[in-house]
């Protein structure tokens, strides 16, 4: 029997290192990546959430004190109401008393409309709420400007992190028991063996022989040669064993 190596493009053999390590490092990079990207929106997820929550919060806030101030400038102004209708009634009940000739009963009611006092410690109210509201846009805007700036320098180094990804290689396999690792079983193909040889059940033994074996008439049988080439087709450097008797 014989075999010989070729550096066609298709080599026949036994086993293609770098033809399984490339597959497997292949998915190991798709399974990392994916991983990833599922990691990457997750924490982007909670981010922009978290985000949100912060939005809400502000917008709270500015709800409760705008409420809190119109209710404060709501009981001030009936405070002023009611005690300018006070006023305005005693200032009548004083016109009327001016004109009156008792003067014992003058006297009298003069007394008791001074006993009525005007609220003295009115609350007060700062009358600038465009402002207050003005200085939170403010704040946040100062806050969307530093986190714009978080953002960028954080993404220049999960690029430069991304970028220097590389592929890790094991060290190449030098002994059989390492190369054995990717080793693959190979059938021999039937419709290129030459009709002295023979082959097993399996076409995986084949046999020269004195006989012409009845092989059907095939474009790729070995004619002038006595050659059977493998099924499976290999590229690339490889390693291959055959036991020969």
């Amino acid at each position: 029997a014989g075999w010989q190596h070729s550096d066609s493009k298709w080599c026949r053999g036994h086993c293609t290192y770098f033809l399984s390590l490339t597959l497997s490092l292949t998915l190991t990079q798709q399974l990392s990546a994916q991983a990833a990207v599922e990691d990457s929106d997750q924490i982007f997820t909670e981010l922009i959430r978290c985000i949100e929550r912060r939005r809400s919060e502000v917008k709270e806030l500015i709800r409760a004190q705008e409420k809190a101030q119109v209710s404060q400038a709501e009981g001030l102004l009936e405070q002023l109401k009611q005690e300018i209708a006070e006023l305005r009634k005693r200032s009548t009940e004083l016109e009327q008393l001016s004109h009156t000739e008792d003067h014992i009963h003058f006297l009298q009611s003069y007394q008791s409309l001074s006993s009525i006092s005007v609220s003295s410690d009115l609350p007060s109210i700062v009358v600038c709420p465009l402002q207050y509201f003005g200085d939170v846009s403010k704040t946040v805007s100062e806050l969307r400007e530093k986190l714009e700036d978080f953002l960028k320098g954080e993404w220049t180094k999960i690029s430069t992190t991304v970028n220097i990804v590389d592929v890790l290689l094991p060290p190449e396999p030098k002994t059989r028991e390492q190369l054995l690792q990717y080793s693959c079983q190979l059938t021999l193909d039937p419709n290129t063996a030459n009709t002295d040889l023979s082959l097993s059940k399996g076409n995986r033994k084949v046999t020269c022989t004195d006989q012409v074996q009845p092989y059907p008439d095939h474009p790729d049988r070995f004619t002038n040669r006595c050659q059977v080439l493998c099924r499976e087709g290999l590229s690339g450097r490889c390693y291959w064993e055959v036991e020969w008797s």
